[in-house]
């Protein structure tokens, strides 16, 4: 048997072929098929060509792990409506795309995953069972995530040109990489964004390179978010009786220790391992996809 394991996040979707060891044959990148974010034929059209090119003769268990399929049942019947018309006569199964990333994350096993990209979201997992904490969107939280940090820095750059708080490297920055020819030209350049909320999110690598120069505005909103995020992992370690493992995912912590080491310091406290992700998310859909087919020969055997 072979596994076509598919990370369909908000900005691409990613399809990798899997032997029935694991290892990893061809891979595929098409665009986003975040079902809110493209419309409904373009998601069935681009969902259908990535399993097509790896698997032609339709021989594959294909797992997909996609964006938007948690809690709203108005959006995962559309997802579902989706994948029945991408994947039919395949065999699939359909997961979020944080749960084939946690399960990638922690090599399939019991801990806590905290996903901090665009938005923001921590997921644990306990004998198979599933808890989220945040992950509300940026309009109601999204503590930590890209969004959330750029939004932050940007207020920090409207106080500097009042004089509420004193000019820093951030100041001189967000003017260059905005390209901006005077302070007051943000309001035009935010509003050309159209309240674009990956647009707005990207603008966080700005607060990445005036930390790097140690703006202390840029490193404080850091530790602001660590704090953040620290605390949805402190909420779901509340249910783990013995040492517990935690991992993270998503842009933000592609600045590093600028955001690792406060994280660290916050979960001082409890007895865990942070540490990097072990597989990917589309690993993390073969290990969903691996069980589920162990578990349906199993019962063909018992019949």
């Amino acid at each position: 048997m072979k596994y076509i394991g598919i990370d369909g996040g908000g900005t691409k979707t990613k399809f990798v072929l899997f032997n029935e060891d694991g290892q990893k044959e061809k891979e595929v990148l098409k665009p986003s098929v975040h079902i809110l974010n493209q419309s409904k034929e373009n998601c069935i059209q681009y969902l259908k060509e990535g399993v097509e090119e790896l698997d032609p003769d339709k021989d594959a268990f294909v797992i997909a792990g996609l964006a938007g399929y948690g809690q709203q049942e108005e959006v995962r019947h559309l997802i579902d409506d989706v994948c029945v018309q991408a994947f039919a006569p395949r065999k699939y199964k359909i997961y979020s795309d944080v749960e084939i990333a946690m399960q990638g994350a922690l090599d399939g096993h019991d801990g806590i995953v905290v996903i901090a990209g665009t938005g923001s979201i921590a997921l644990s997992s306990i004998n198979g069972r599933l808890k989220r904490c945040g992950g509300w969107g940026y309009q109601l939280g999204d503590e930590g995530s890209a969004y959330w940090i750029a939004k932050k820095m940007l207020s920090i750059y409207c106080q500097e040109i009042d004089g509420r708080l004193e000019k820093t490297i951030l100041y001189d920055l967000i003017k260059k990489e905005c390209h901006l020819q005077n302070d007051y030209d943000i309001i035009t350049y935010m509003n050309q964004l159209n309240h674009d909320r990956r647009a707005i999110a990207s603008l966080a690598k700005i607060n990445g390179l005036a930390a790097q120069k140690g703006d202390i505005q840029a490193l404080a909103i850091y530790r602001e978010a660590a704090n953040e995020i620290s605390q949805l992992i402190k909420t779901l370690a509340q249910d783990f009786t013995e040492f517990v493992y935690v991992s993270y995912i998503g842009g933000v912590f592609r600045s590093g220790e600028m955001i690792l080491q406060p994280l660290k310091e916050q979960l001082s406290s409890l007895s865990c391992q942070l540490m990097a992700p072990i597989h990917t998310p589309e690993y993390g859909a073969f290990i969903l996809g691996k069980k589920e087919y162990d578990i349906k020969e199993k019962r063909k055997e018992n019949e």
